[in-house]
């Protein structure tokens, strides 16, 4: 088993949200897996610790899909839309 990293995701959104929340393969998809925290700049920010792969996942600000505009690669998924895509070394 390799050593997990930690990841830290972050959006910056362009309005303004009261709630954004981080699911991806890492959390089944599972919707509010993993609450994300405000800053004192506007983003949202949350860390995670991951193996080395590849993952994808999307922000979900106020109950609405979103990908992540900043993501290294962005991918189609099986509900027609994008994905993020991050990749975790080793």
């Amino acid at each position: 088993m390799a050593k997990k990293k930690r990841v830290t995701f972050s959006f910056d959104p362009p309005q303004a949200y009261s709630e954004v929340k981080l699911c991806g393969s890492f959390t089944n998809w599972v919707e509010g897996a993993i609450t994300m925290t405000k800053g004192k700049t506007g983003a949202w920010k949350a860390q995670v610790s991951l193996e080395p792969g590849e993952y994808e996942y999307k922000f979900i600000a106020d109950g609405v899909w979103l990908d992540d505009p900043f993501a290294e690669k962005q991918v189609a998924n099986d509900q027609g839309t994008i994905n993020s895509l991050r990749t975790v070394s080793a």
